[in-house]
């Protein structure tokens, strides 16, 4: 955890830090992480409004709002959360820790949004906004890029809704160390659709649902696992 503080803004052996990354099932409130939380969650539309509002100078008032869903959302938050290290952080009971929680896409957006109200708290707003667009570079980038554009994981279970198909499935090939990039592939009704590679488990579905999406109408119906 110190290195984790030094490399983004919490002085050493921050309070705020570490109640950030306590779940309510480690402590009882108002020491778990929950307070802060709420207040990141706030600070977060406001941050990302702003990046967009920026970026975005020509944008309507209804385009920048689906921008912004599509970035202040619980999976996008999770990410973030998992290539930061959060789940080795997450402080759970021990019932939590055996059953895997701090896997939890609840539990990580939780945790990311906590650590954005600690940023604020303990280092001001400056400090808070260039973690949020430090964190969120890539899904920023990719809203600035197509920011009509809703989740690819709901652009993909819409596009196959409409052809009366089934929700897709997402299945995590071996990626061996846990470090390494994760790949995901993504089917249909047994029909391989697309994979993704990501840093982080939700980035490669992500990633899995834009190569289903380039090629959904080009898949050939034999193509089965």
């Amino acid at each position: 955890m110190p290195a984790f503080a030094k490399r983004w803004g919490f002085a050493p052996g921050s309070a705020l830090l570490e109640q950030a990354l306590t779940h309510r099932s480690a402590a009882p409130h108002p020491h778990s992480n929950e307070r802060l939380e709420f207040l990141g969650d706030a600070l977060l539309n406001v941050y990302v409004a702003r990046l967009l509002m920026d970026a975005l100078p020509d944008a309507a008032e209804g385009t920048l709002t689906l921008a912004r869903a599509s970035v202040v959302d619980r999976e996008t938050q999770a990410d973030a959360a998992q290539v930061l290290g959060v789940p080795e952080l997450l402080r759970l009971d021990p019932g939590g820790q055996k059953m895997g929680l701090a896997q939890q896409t609840r539990l990580l957006s939780g945790a990311y949004e906590a650590l954005v109200g600690a940023l604020y708290q303990e280092a001001g707003e400056a400090v808070a906004l260039a973690f949020v667009e430090a964190t969120l570079a890539e899904p920023l980038q990719a809203v600035i890029q197509n920011p009509a554009t809703k989740h690819p994981k709901s652009r993909l279970q819409e596009a196959l809704q409409a052809q009366g198909r089934k929700k897709p499935e997402y299945r995590a090939l071996d990626s061996g160390p846990q470090q390494e990039p994760v790949t995901v592939e993504v089917l249909c009704e047994g029909t391989l659709l697309g994979t993704g590679t990501g840093r982080a488990l939700r980035a490669a579905e992500r990633a899995a649902a834009l190569d289903a999406l380039a090629h959904l109408t080009d898949t050939p119906p034999g193509r089965m696992l």
